[in-house]
């Protein structure tokens, strides 16, 4: 099973201010969806709230220490990265992806093999924001950039392999 981090941040890592995605690029959201149609999804609580009614990924896997349950047929409660991973190891899918927040990601940080980055255009005012979410920094070594797509307007998309993937 591989395991694929999807994110949208700035150059300097800034995936959400105040718990909101401050920036509107409807060709990146277009083909993310596009991506994880078909996919199991991993994700928190606070990231598959905001998604509602029609979070994309076939299956979501939800993490979270306190949410009891879900009202949806294509959700599941996780209550760790490792239970998270067991449940999407049962659905036998070639590929799960993480769709975040930031602790999320940072959870998983270890265990990807590949990151899809969407890096935006979007100046953000750091001095008014009370909460600033952010990717997490990662280790370049372990990490290779193997392709760029910029034919995006206001964005680049940006796919990183594992130095250990084959």
């Amino acid at each position: 099973m591989e395991l694929v981090a999807v994110v949208a941040m700035t150059e300097d890592r800034i995936i959400a201010t105040e718990d909101d995605v401050p920036w509107d690029y409807p060709a990146d959201v277009a083909q993310y969806k596009n991506r994880v149609a078909e996919h199991p999804v991993i994700l928190g609580r606070t990231t598959y709230e905001s998604m509602l009614p029609e979070p994309p990924g076939r299956r979501h896997i939800v993490l979270s220490r306190s949410f009891e349950s879900v009202d949806s047929e294509t959700a599941t409660i996780a209550r760790s990265p490792a239970d998270a991973l067991a449940t999407a190891a049962e659905m036998d899918a070639e590929t799960v992806y993480v769709l975040g927040g930031g602790e999320i990601y940072e959870a998983f940080l270890p265990e990807y093999d590949r990151m899809v980055i969407s890096v935006v255009e979007y100046p953000i005012d750091h001095e008014s924001c009370r909460r600033l979410v952010r990717f997490p920094e990662w280790d370049d070594a372990a990490w290779r950039k193997v392709s760029v797509d910029d034919s995006y307007d206001g964005f680049r998309i940006d796919f990183w392999e594992s130095a250990d993937s084959h």
